[in-house]
């Protein structure tokens, strides 16, 4: 009997969310040759305590934020203010979709001079997975919750009781998923033995 995957919930954060340096889920084992879509969904998620999150600034333009990302190898960036909290989010895909022409006309400005903090997606936008379901989840549950959501990046989050409030503590991407898989996943996930499984239904 094939598997069947759930839609994980996702809420919005509350003010104040920050990156938590470490995080207390499974990480991904080292050598595993294939990642498997009833695979522990901790061993796709981007997990913040082993890898730096890029952030960037409001105030900085389109451009240099996507030049940013490329330099780093990354596909979005959290927006943060002075004091380190995440007040927004940007992606490529935000960068090079129909954002900046809106912007663009919204504000009478060239894209050159357009910033960030003008299409980036704002915190109280930002939906996230919890820690706990993400921590008992599967592979194929998240890929077909960035279907249900139409996002290519979902974020993982714990509440912190102490100071009550959200710390992102990693992220799932399709990018990574499909890197791990070898090739891109970019239909709704089915039950299948594997990610390599789908890929030749696909193909």
């Amino acid at each position: 009997m094939q598997p069947s995957f759930s839609v994980l919930p996702s809420f919005s954060v509350l003010p104040a969310v920050t990156l938590r340096p470490q995080s207390t889920l499974g990480r991904r084992s080292r050598g595993v040759a294939v990642i498997r879509l009833d695979s522990p969904a901790t061993t796709v998620m981007t997990d913040f305590a082993s890898i730096t999150p890029v952030t960037t600034e409001p105030d900085t333009t389109i451009d240099a934020a996507l030049r940013k990302m490329k330099t780093a190898g990354v596909r979005l960036l959290f927006v943060v203010n002075d004091i380190d909290e995440i007040i927004g989010l940007v992606t490529a895909t935000d960068i090079a979709g129909e954002r900046p022409i809106k912007a663009a006309q919204q504000t009478r400005l060239p894209r050159a001079k357009l910033t960030v903090g003008s299409i980036m997606t704002p915190q109280c936008d930002i939906q996230v997975l919890d820690a706990n379901r993400v921590n008992m989840a599967t592979v194929g549950d998240i890929a077909e919750t960035l279907c249900e959501l139409h996002r290519q990046h979902a974020l993982v989050a714990i509440f912190d009781l102490a100071t009550e409030t959200h710390r992102i503590i990693g992220m799932f991407s399709t990018s990574n998923i499909s890197r791990l898989a070898g090739h891109d996943i970019v239909q709704r996930a089915q039950p299948a033995y594997s990610l390599a499984d789908v890929v030749a239904k696909l193909g």
